[in-house]
């Protein structure tokens, strides 16, 4: 290969790469809307204790079924605990613990 092909190729492989970077890896600032609301001011935050768990598969069942749930941000989930927060506008106390004790775990609290 002669000398300008090998240029011609190095900067191929720049715009190449620069085009990765722009787009792909740099993520640009965009700024929020001021009349955005608060959504976390709409969320009640609740801790549910649970019976029954005892590994991390349990935890992964348990985070998966909140998970599922529309207006319910898991907040964290261990063994035998997890807290959520969650829109009441969009799904009920009542609606979180049926999905918790549909995986086969006890709601106490």
């Amino acid at each position: 290969m002669d000398a300008t092909a090998w240029i011609v190729t190095l900067i191929g492989l720049a715009a190449m790469a620069w085009v990765v970077w722009y787009f792909w890896l740099s993520e640009p600032q965009r700024p929020q809307p001021a009349t955005q609301p608060d959504q976390t001011a709409m969320k009640t935050q609740e801790t549910f204790q649970i019976e029954g768990m005892s590994c991390q598969h349990c935890v992964h069942a348990v985070t998966s079924a909140l998970k599922k749930l529309p207006g319910v941000e898991v907040q964290s989930v261990e063994i035998g605990r997890a807290t959520v927060a969650y829109d009441p506008a969009q799904v009920s106390r009542e609606q979180i613990k049926t999905a918790i004790e549909a995986e086969g775990y006890a709601v106490v609290s």
